[in-house]
């Protein structure tokens, strides 16, 4: 199970070398956590900002996903669970990671040069949903790079 390097996730699901045991554990890795994610996303947002900020997000997880699906050619595409749940749970873990250093930097900066003001909820918010954009568009690419080997 890969946990940053997509290059060789990618190799392995071009070369069909993932087992049935591998596409279980992507699929379960993946929905867990960006379940866990999106329930507190979408928690979040209704309380602080409004019901039209969770509905967008759970828009943007219904047109990632679709947009990830065309990107493996939809209907006449293969193995997009495989691919998909593979190739997220990469980018989960990666998003995670640089959504947490990209946090951490706002806090901070925002702190040593006195405009903590700019360090809202609804600035917060707007990142997170930008990062969900580059979250799905990332996805996509690499579905379609596999799709095209």
């Amino acid at each position: 199970m890969y946990f940053w390097k997509i290059k060789l996730l990618k190799e392995d699901i071009t070369n069909n070398l993932l087992t049935p045991k591998d596409n279980f554990l992507y699929f379960v890795s993946y929905t867990t956590l960006y379940s866990i994610f999106l329930m507190i996303a979408v928690v979040q947002l209704y309380e602080t900002l409004g019901i039209l900020m969770a509905i967008i997000q759970i828009l943007l997880f219904i047109g990632g996903t679709y947009y990830a699906y065309h990107a493996n050619g939809a209907a006449k595409g293969k193995d997009f669970a495989k691919r998909f749940f593979s190739v997220g749970w990469v980018f989960l873990l990666r998003a995670t990671f640089f959504m947490g250093l990209g946090m951490l930097n706002l806090y901070v900066m925002t702190y040593i040069f006195g405009i903590e003001k700019l360090f809202t909820v609804s600035n917060s918010a707007i990142i997170g949903l930008i990062f969900e954009i580059l979250f799905y568009w990332r996805i996509g690419k690499h579905i379609a790079d596999i799709k095209r080997s």
